[in-house]
């Protein structure tokens, strides 16, 4: 369990399978470098607003993201790159150690099985993914994906 703050993060939008979002990522990383701003990134990250299991994978919607140390000028930022505020409180996080196509049984477990029996539910507020190494210099079995879960006391 993990309380967190409220945040400010930087994205893009992605409307389609969440397996897809590289694409926002991609295009976000394009930004940065343009406007000079790869050293203040501290983390990427990725909200994922729709249940796929109720959802079509081409309505999904998500947001390729990343966090940095100071806010962007009004002069880096562009029509496609919003702020977005993740609200803080309480989170149920999980670390996952592995490639990212192996995420969904922990989502699984965790809407299956911690959730039910645990003395939480989930809230209106979408879950998030943050991506504590670059998948680009790491191999896919030692990323880190830190999986926060909106929650409150039942």
């Amino acid at each position: 369990m993990k309380t967190r703050d409220t945040t400010t993060v930087y994205g893009i939008r992605h409307n389609g399978p969440y397996m897809e979002i590289d694409k926002a990522f991609n295009a976000l990383w394009d930004w940065v470098v343009a406007v000079d701003l790869p050293t203040q990134v501290t983390c990427g990250m990725a909200i994922f607003h729709d249940d796929p299991t109720k959802t079509a994978p081409q309505s999904c919607r998500s947001d390729a993201c990343v966090q940095l140390k100071q806010p962007p000028s009004e002069l880096q930022l562009s029509e496609i790159v919003k702020p977005i505020e993740i609200a803080g409180g309480c989170f149920a996080l999980y670390r996952h150690i592995g490639p990212y196509s192996a995420l969904e049984p922990v989502y699984h477990q965790f809407y299956h099985q911690w959730l039910p029996a645990s003395d939480y539910q989930k809230t209106a507020q979408p879950s998030f993914e943050i991506y504590i190494n670059n998948p680009l210099d790491t191999p896919p079995d030692e990323l880190i994906t830190d999986i926060y879960f909106p929650v409150m006391a039942k």
